[in-house]
C-alpha cells in the first residue's frame, strides 16, 4: 500500500527570478507560458500529484501544494499566512542579478531565521535563465546565510530533466522528514495510551 502525504511548498525569491516559470515546469501547468513577464500578485497555488517518491526505501505519494509567491515586497503583510503550515521552502533567484543575493538573505532571514524553520527542509534554486548566467558563481554569494542549505543550478529551458529530478530529491528529503515525524508522534499517542 502506498500512503499519500499532504506537502506544502513554499517558492520564495526576489521579483523575475523566474520562480513562476519553475512552478508551471514542475506542475506541468501551461498558463503564462507566453514568455512576457508578468509578475505574479500575492501568490499563486499549483496542486498536482507525485508518485513512487522512494523515501528510505518506501515508495510514497505526495499531494503537493506548491505556492508561487510573489517577489514584490508590497505583499510582506502577507509572509506570515503564507508560512503558515508550510513543509519546505525553496528559495530562487537569478544569480546574474547582484540585488537577488541581498533579496534572498532578507527572505531567509524571515522564513527560516525568524519563525525556527528547518534549514533541512530548504533549497536553493540559482535559476540560470539565460547562458551567461552559468559563468557567475552562485555559491559564493550565498556563502554565509546559506551555508547549510543545498544549492542547486536549475534551467527550465536547458535542463528540465535535471530540474525535475533536483526537485524529486527535495520532496523525498521533506517528506522523509514528514513521515519520521507522523511516526514518532504515533508512538508518543500508544505509549501515552498503554502507561
Amino acid at each position: 500500500m502506498i500512503v499519500m502525504y499532504k506537502l506544502k511548498i513554499l517558492l520564495v525569491g526576489p521579483c523575475a527570478s523566474g520562480k513562476t516559470a519553475i512552478a508551471n515546469f514542475l506542475s506541468d501547468a501551461t498558463e503564462n507560458s507566453s514568455g512576457e513577464y508578468r509578475p505574479t500578485q500575492g501568490v499563486r497555488i499549483l496542486e498536482f500529484e507525485m508518485q513512487n517518491l522512494n523515501v528510505s526505501n518506501r515508495y510514497l505519494k505526495a499531494e503537493v501544494e506548491l505556492w508561487d509567491c510573489s517577489g514584490d515586497h508590497k505583499f510582506e503583510a502577507c509572509w506570515p499566512a503564507l508560512q503558515r503550515d508550510t513543509h519546505g521552502i525553496i528559495f530562487v533567484y537569478n544569480p546574474s542579478k547582484e540585488d537577488h543575493a541581498r533579496d534572498l538573505e532578507l527572505l531567509y532571514n524571515y522564513f527560516v531565521t525568524q519563525t525556527g524553520f528547518s534549514y533541512k527542509n530548504c533549497v536553493v534554486f540559482a535559476n540560470q535563465k539565460q547562458p551567461a548566467d552559468k559563468d557567475v558563481k552562485h555559491s559564493s554569494k550565498l556563502l554565509n546565510t546559506f551555508s547549510r542549505v543545498p544549492q542547486v543550478s536549475v534551467n527550465v529551458e536547458e535542463s528540465g530533466n535535471r530540474l525535475r529530478a533536483d526537485f524529486n530529491s527535495f520532496i523525498a528529503c521533506v517528506l522523509g522528514g514528514l513521515k519520521d515525524r507522523t511516526e514518532q508522534e504515533e508512538l508518543n499517542i500508544i505509549n501515552m495510551q498503554s502507561a
